[in-house]
């Protein structure tokens, strides 16, 4: 006998599906979940008075097209008792919930890992005012305004065109820990009014809005709108409409921002408004269409494709397109679907998948900098186990329930195959050479500079003549100089004079000592100021060739101190330098031979051999060739001096290139390949990962 179903069920007609057969929307109000049924199940409902299985599939038979059976119709019971949605009472009602309670208890670890990921907190019930306030804004959602905008924004982005270099240059002003505050205050501002969007839209389509509330992601708070309601819509381009409604409301908004930045002048208001109008042009763009979170483009996507519960049937039917290439099980697909509309499904499991490998990776990062070091390392542990490794694990398990269904055949050949090749891969120690960074340049080379604010009078080097040691590069001359040298010897002259007259004036035997100071004094000034004279000859401290002139260097003009002239590479011959991190140093020996590749193509390879290896790491990059900052491979930071600081630690290796021809510029750029003792991946990974483990717990 079939029990009876809850009196308080609504039914609504929903959606035809893409072949034509119509579809209706079941409602549970005390969950307020909506339930998509096709026809055989809307015809079975509809019989459900019969109270017997084999009755109802009987008169569906004899009275319509569709042909069910009583299993049909016990499988939806099945589905209507785990809903919740049939009158239990006594004994049965009391061992079902009870089931169901049971299925759903979790440990509080397993409650702990779920809820700090996501909190859902139901702040106000606003249907109430949405009714009485929803005349007032109604036109907001109207075609003629959205044409209106439309029309603006063209105006809009045609002004930010003719100020792009201002614009960008206020981007850039407000990465700063004030525009960061602006920032926050932008998006609060902005998801306020998206969630609005959302709510109005559905009352203007009759659907009930019964909470609004914020959500914490990993912590952190986000705004929501509850318009489940909306399920109950046949219509898909109204479904359609408020899914899009709070990215709609926020381009509106950043539409009306950047026209007022266009006109306002500078100040307070045009910066809340340029921040206004930034804010919500990326968030809507980055995150609002994502449609691998749910979030709004999950929904808009879903609807658009017509596929209810997107994410969760095309990760069912990925795993069985996987499980069947992988090991030809012979089992049927989930769901019957058109090949194109399946091969989407798949690729959207599959780019699903990926993305939540790399979300929930920055998830563990973002968790493990954010607290305090044992709990961020726990934090971190158990996003990698529990988001990453764990359902790894529980579809391999599925896989060796399942290996008596294989057997032995070509797919399951190719995958143990190339599952062993990735096996070998990283446990099989191939590694073989270690990959440093370098620069190439000459073992001795000295860059000669303008040695004072001067005028060039002389410079007597073009680029790639050879240099004999002594000779005269440049000669400088600065009035300055003269004329301070020459008040200079005048004051001493009269403290000589006056101390050598000191028996004709009593005052200036009072004064002697004091003379004599004044007296020392210039003589140390004459000294130091014949000394910087004397530098305005530039000599050339090496023999060398003349190469990496300084720009814009011509007889007669003023030059500043410490510019540039040129620099002096010395014939004999080159050395290499090259960066490795610490989770390579122990593997490279004084001796091991390397290679050394050019980014220049037209260098060829350079035999080397590894001459010294330090020992101290080192923290400070005096020259930039190799940093981040300058396109090099070496990830760097500035200090409060503005020094390039390795982030990370690195250690210097210095190569012999032997008698390899001098580059013919000062410095090649490159990577050296060292030969090096051999390391698996595993290793690596757990060297690394002990290394993590040893210096967070001794901080």
């Amino acid at each position: 006998m079939l029990p009876p179903l809850r009196e308080e069920l609504t039914l609504y007609p929903g959606p035809s599906s893409r072949d034509g057969a119509p579809s209706w929307s079941l409602h549970d109000p005390s969950s307020n979940r909506f339930f998509r049924i096709g026809w055989p199940e809307f015809e079975m409902l509809s019989r459900w008075h019969l109270g017997d299985g084999e009755a109802v599939a009987r008169s569906i038979n004899e009275e319509t097209a569709l042909q069910v059976d009583a299993d049909t119709v016990d499988a939806f019971l099945t589905f209507l008792a785990r809903t919740n949605l049939l009158r239990l009472r006594g004994g049965q009602a009391i061992d079902n919930f009870m089931t169901q309670v049971a299925a759903k208890r979790q440990n509080w670890m397993s409650w702990l890992l779920h809820n700090y990921l996501f909190i859902r907190i139901p702040l106000v019930r606003p249907d109430r005012f949405l009714d009485a306030t929803l005349p007032f804004v109604n036109w907001l959602l109207g075609r003629k305004f959205a044409a209106l905008v439309l029309a603006l924004s063209l105006i809009a982005f045609a002004l930010v065109l003719r100020q792009w270099e201002a614009f960008i240059a206020t981007f850039l002003y407000f990465f700063s820990w004030e525009g960061l505050a602006y920032y926050g205050a932008a998006i609060v501002f902005a998801k306020f009014l998206h969630e609005l969007g959302h709510a109005y839209t559905a009352k203007r389509y009759g659907c009930r809005v019964p909470t609004m509330g914020v959500a914490f992601l990993v912590l952190w708070p986000v705004l929501y709108t509850d318009t489940s309601d909306a399920w109950k819509l046949p219509s898909k381009r109204q479904r359609l409409m408020i899914g899009a409604a709070g990215m709609r409301v926020e381009l509106m908004l950043a539409v009306f921002a950047t026209l007022a930045w266009s006109f306002l002048p500078d100040g307070p208001t045009q910066s809340a408004a340029f921040v206004l109008a930034t804010t919500t042009w990326v968030l809507t763009l980055l995150i609002n269409l994502n449609p691998f979170m749910r979030f709004d483009g999950y929904f808009l996507m879903s609807d658009l494709a017509e596929i209810e519960n997107l994410q969760e049937r095309s990760f069912a039917l990925a795993r069985w397109q996987m499980r069947e290439t992988l090991f030809r099980f012979g089992h049927p697909p989930p769901e019957e679907t058109p090949r194109a509309r399946g091969l989407l499904m798949i690729a959207y499991a599959y780019a699903t998948w990926i993305y939540r490998l790399f979300l929930f990776l920055g998830i563990a990062l973002l968790v493990y900098y954010m607290f305090f070091r044992a709990l961020g390392v726990f934090l971190f542990v158990v996003e990698i186990v529990y988001f990453i490794l764990r359902p790894i694990f529980t579809e391999l398990r599925v896989w060796y329930g399942q290996r008596e269904e294989a057997g032995l055949n070509r797919n399951t050949i190719l995958t143990f195959a190339a599952l062993g090749l990735i096996v070998a891969m990283f446990f099989v120690p191939w590694r073989t050479t270690v990959k440093a960074p370098a620069t190439m340049t000459a073992a001795s080379r000295v860059t000669a500079f303008a040695p004072e604010p001067a005028r060039l009078v002389e410079f007597n080097v073009r680029p790639g003549e050879e240099v004999e040691k002594g000779a005269v590069i440049a000669r400088f001359e600065s009035p300055d100089l003269n004329h301070r040298l020459a008040e200079t010897a005048r004051e001493a002259a009269l403290f000589r004079w006056q101390l050598s007259n000191q028996g004709f004036s009593a005052e200036v035997l009072d004064r002697n000592q004091e003379i004599a100071g004044r007296l020392a004094r210039a003589e140390s000034q004459i000294h130091a100021l014949q000394e910087r004279i004397s530098q305005l000859v530039v000599a050339a401290p090496i023999a060398g060739r003349a190469m990496d002139f300084g720009e814009n260097i011509r007889v007669g003009d003023w030059l500043p101190r410490g510019l540039p002239l040129l620099t002096l590479v010395a014939a004999e011959r080159a050395t290499v330098q090259g960066m490795v991190g610490d989770d390579a140093l122990h593997r490279i020996r004084k001796g091991a031979p390397a290679l050394f590749y050019a980014d220049d193509l037209d260098v060829p390879p350079v035999p080397l051999t590894v001459s010294a290896v330090d020992e101290v790491n080192t923290e400070r990059l005096s020259e930039p060739y190799l940093a981040s900052d300058y396109g090099g491979a070496v990830p760097v930071r500035r200090d409060s001096e503005g020094r390039l600081v390795a982030e990370g630690s690195i250690y210097r290796v210095t190569l012999d290139p032997g008698t390899a021809p001098l580059p013919r510029r000062q410095v090649v750029r490159g990577v050296a390949r060292i030969e090096a003792s051999r390391e698996s991946l595993a290793l690596q990974f757990w060297r690394a990962a002990s290394a993590v483990f040893v210096r967070e717990r001794g901080v």
